[in-house]
């Protein structure tokens, strides 16, 4: 376990930065015009050699008093013993050696210290507390698709409508935001899975800008899985588009980058009761119902996707948060919160233990701002310090350094998306079983 005081030190010392002003985006399909900006050449590389080919590296959580596995300046996590410690050098007795140690093999495809790992992912027991898995890890440079985001055959298909959602419906985004005014129109779509009883309260994720990564079919292939270790809940899946993602006047990031309770009001008070009164949902499951279990509430974000669904776990009533490069850095700033995103950090450190909180983080050697010293505009450096404070609080953490990825990459994406969603949902039982 971290030692607090280290981690707070390592992290507020990062904190005495200027803004950025950039825009971020989710993938190529919905990119703005800030999309992709600043993708550095990366930081330098680990020490200790690379994992075997496609495999997964541990860094280890960061050590005692005396030193941590945990860098700050944006550049690749060491790993093994050539990973650099920080500046207050080794471990202190009965800290961790510097560079952190090797962690938990994962994934089936290599160890930290580049051997085969076993098959089938990430293994617990029925007496493991709930921790496999947790940790700081490192993948790639060779990336590998999992076989799980390909449809097996007899996979059930499950069920899907979808609809518009106008900005004239909505009391929260309405477009009010900007001069002139915005007027526009999102899709909305929920998959419901076959194993989904009607008159029951179903798990689920949001998904921020719409269906993609792999949601859908992982929870197609996975949810009749009896193998524990290779299994997800039969999740419903809520999608649902941003608002423009036009410079200046970016509805998109208004939406996902503003730390505050308001896009978990709108997804809870509007998308989600607009979902249940579909006509076609309707007819399909007449007394369909979302879960009102924070254990069972659960969101998908990339890029500026990824703050979106850390507010709905932050402010609202989501215990369960995945994102992909997610951009914790400051773009929408705000009085409460000029330093906008990047501030989950301390937010996080200052903030009473959510023992609940589960939380999925991964980010590119080469992502947005990688080279850039001032920490509040550097994806990685952000990414990495939300990581280390969530784990010196105690919660269940994985992240991901992709080694050689780009921002939102598909390739480090499509090999771990199924197994950090095996991952975010351990030890998730529905209400009543």
């Amino acid at each position: 376990m971290v030692r607090l005081p280290l981690v707070r030190a390592l992290l507020l010392g990062a904190c005495a930065c200027a803004t950025v002003a950039c825009s971020s985006s989710s993938d190529s399909a919905t990119r703005g015009t800030g999309g992709g900006a600043q993708v550095g050449t990366g930081g330098a590389s680990p020490g200790g050699g690379p994992p075997a080919s496609g495999g997964t590296t541990g860094t280890g959580a960061p050590g005692a008093t005396g030193g941590s596995a945990v860098q700050q300046s944006g550049g690749a996590v060491g790993t093994g013993s050539g990973g650099t410690p920080a500046s207050s050098g080794g471990a202190a007795s009965g800290g961790q050696a510097a560079g952190g140690t090797t962690a938990p093999p994962v994934g089936g495809r290599g160890t930290a210290s580049g051997g085969a790992s076993p098959a089938g992912g990430i293994t617990g027991s029925s007496t493991d507390p709930g921790t496999a898995g947790d940790g700081m890890f490192t993948i790639g440079p060779t990336y590998m698709p999992s076989p799980d985001l390909t449809l097996k055959p007899g996979a059930p298909a499950g069920f899907q409508a979808q609809f518009s959602y106008s900005s004239t419906e909505s009391k929260i985004f309405t477009g009010s935001d900007f001069t002139p005014p915005l007027t526009f129109t999102r899709t909305v779509t929920i998959f419901v899975p076959a194993q989904y009883v009607d008159g029951t309260e179903s798990p689920f994720m949001v998904s921020s800008d719409g269906f993609f990564g792999g949601l859908k079919t992982t929870v197609q292939n996975l949810a009749d899985d009896p193998n524990p270790d290779h299994h997800v809940p039969p999740l419903a899946i809520i999608g649902l588009t941003a608002g423009p993602d036009v410079h200046p006047m970016s509805e998109r990031s208004l939406e996902y980058d503003t730390v505050s309770d308001r896009y978990w009001r709108y997804i809870t008070t509007e998308i989600m009761p607009a979902i249940l009164a579909n006509a076609d949902l309707k007819k399909a499951y007449p007394n369909f119902k979302f879960t009102t279990d924070p254990n069972g509430r659960g969101g998908y974000g990339c890029s500026s996707g990824g703050p979106a669904v850390m507010g709905l776990a932050w402010f609202g009533d989501f215990n369960r948060v995945f994102s992909f490069s997610g951009s914790y850095v400051a773009i929408q700033k705000t009085a409460d919160h000029p330093l906008g995103a990047y501030e989950y950090t301390q937010m996080i450190m200052a903030a009473p233990f959510r023992p609940d909180l589960r939380v999925f983080l991964e980010v590119g050697q080469n992502d947005n701002g990688s080279t850039n010293a001032t920490a509040s505009g550097n994806w990685v450096t952000s990414n990495r310090s939300i990581a280390a404070a969530l784990i010196a609080k105690g919660n269940h953490t994985r992240f991901m350094f992709a080694q050689g990825a780009g921002h939102c990459d598909d390739n480090p994406r499509n090999q771990i998306t199924p197994e950090g969603l095996i991952w975010l949902w351990r030890g998730y039982k529905a209400p009543g079983k």
